[in-house]
């Protein structure tokens, strides 16, 4: 039997795909690159906005008319599986398992009943040791660093969000098991590692996240570390100088803001205030410019004023992003947000992320100008070169590098390369191999 394996969302949700295609692999079930010729089709999905779910349900009824072709099994998992349940057969009947974000490890079972002939099979329970997957059952994609998952579930109430309901509360790992993990890649040949979580700052698995990045790095063969995503509550001084500091720490914060207006930020209950953020920035002291700083926008949000709205973009202007993830209010079912009063025209929102997604682009450009003319390491991401005949690549600092190698000339993928800038613009470098 074939299977074929489509993922929409976070690198939360790319690891839980690679985690349900081990499973379906230890089956003796084959993968193939599209639906077309496969026996199970999982779509991996995701809440967390409205336009996600509408390209899942339009992927959907796409399923469906082929499957008015042939027959074959339709299986849907992950964040809009949790949240909907057995709503989704009604709404797309086609549809023959729902597999919830913790009850991954009970897709084996649920495929072999609907291949004995079952219908409509549901599994959304909370399963307490699914945060426990065997990392030898996780099927990795060709990919130049390996994504480890330390923590599932946020323990924060954000007003806007559905992760509390999708994924639960937090439930971390034993460091000893991250730590192994991550023992085993390095040998299996990555060279970098991301440790993912809705909230890894918060880790807990017998210590602290600082403490586990330390032992991480104690690792022989290991270069670089990332995570994501962290909230700005449990951010530490400690951890702002690993990230300064630590020669396998890569130089790169996401630290999610949300709003420049404290007004905004109280309602979305978000546990700060704009000047705390700045505290946890100025942390990085300064060796900040050395940083990659990112964050995420929320524009429109219920009560978004005027006034709240310039507070933002002076937030923008004061912490000057390298790079930023901004989006217009997205209601959630079953959020709290919902009860507030939502007046402000869409119009008017989309007005507003214009404004701050092209500031935001000459800010991003702005930063990766400064690093033209220099040579830094580029890890290289594309097994070969792309039609435009240029090899992908990324700098410790998260920047995207567009590397010319020379005629006839084969970059090593997965591996560090020096690379000298010659060009930047608001979407990636340009560069040579050195």
């Amino acid at each position: 039997m074939k299977f074929h394996v489509a993922t929409w969302g976070c690198q939360m949700n790319d690891h839980d795909s690679e985690k349900l295609s081990g499973l379906l692999a230890g089956m003796g079930m084959e993968p193939v690159p599209h639906w077309s010729s496969a026996d199970l089709v999982l779509l991996n999905t995701c809440s967390i906005r409205e336009k996600a779910v509408h390209k899942v349900y339009s992927e959907l009824g796409r399923l469906r008319e082929e499957k008015k072709r042939r027959p074959f099994l339709i299986g849907v998992t992950g964040c809009l599986a949790q949240q909907e349940k057995e709503a989704l057969f009604k709404r797309a009947p086609q549809v023959d398992l729902v597999l919830g974000t913790m009850a991954l490890r009970q897709l084996p079972d649920l495929v072999r009943e609907a291949l004995e002939g079952g219908r409509r099979l549901i599994d959304t329970g909370a399963h307490p040791d699914n945060h426990l997957f065997p990392p030898e059952a996780t099927r990795r994609g060709e990919t130049a660093k390996a994504l480890v998952s330390i923590i599932e579930g946020c323990n924060h109430a954000c007003t806007f969000c559905v992760v509390p309901a999708t994924r639960g509360p937090e439930r971390s790992r034993p460091w000893k098991d991250v730590v192994e993990e991550v023992r085993g890649l390095v040998a299996a040949g990555f060279r970098e590692v991301e440790l993912l979580g809705q909230n890894v700052n918060s880790y807990a698995g017998g210590c602290d996240f600082a403490d586990l990045v330390e032992r991480i790095g104690e690792l022989q063969g290991l270069e670089w570390i990332r995570f994501t995503t962290s909230h700005p509550m449990n951010f530490t001084p400690r951890l702002a100088r690993l990230i300064v500091g630590h020669p396998k720490v890569a130089p790169f914060l996401h630290l999610p803001v949300q709003s420049g207006s404290d007004a905004v930020l109280r309602r979305m209950r978000r546990e700060y205030t704009v000047d705390q953020y700045l505290e946890r920035v100025s942390w990085l002291g300064e060796e900040r410019e050395g940083v990659s700083l990112s964050t995420d926008f929320i524009v429109g949000f219920p009560g978004e004023t005027d006034q709240d709205f310039q507070a933002t973009l002076d937030l923008l202007e004061k912490v000057r992003f390298d790079a930023s993830f901004s989006f217009i209010y997205s209601p959630r079912p079953g959020t709290p947000a919902l009860r507030l009063k939502d007046d402000l025209s869409q119009a008017e929102k989309g007005a507003r992320l214009r404004r701050l997604q092209q500031r935001q682009a000459d800010l991003t450009e702005e930063s990766n100008r400064r690093l033209v003319g220099r040579t830094v390491p580029v890890r290289i991401e594309s097994p070969a070169a792309t039609e435009a005949g240029h090899w992908m690549g990324r700098t410790a600092d998260w920047k995207n590098v567009h590397l010319q190698a020379g005629p006839g000339r084969s970059l090593p993928f997965g591996e560090l390369v020096q690379a000298r800038i010659t060009g930047a613009g608001p979407h990636h470098l340009r560069g040579e191999v050195a």
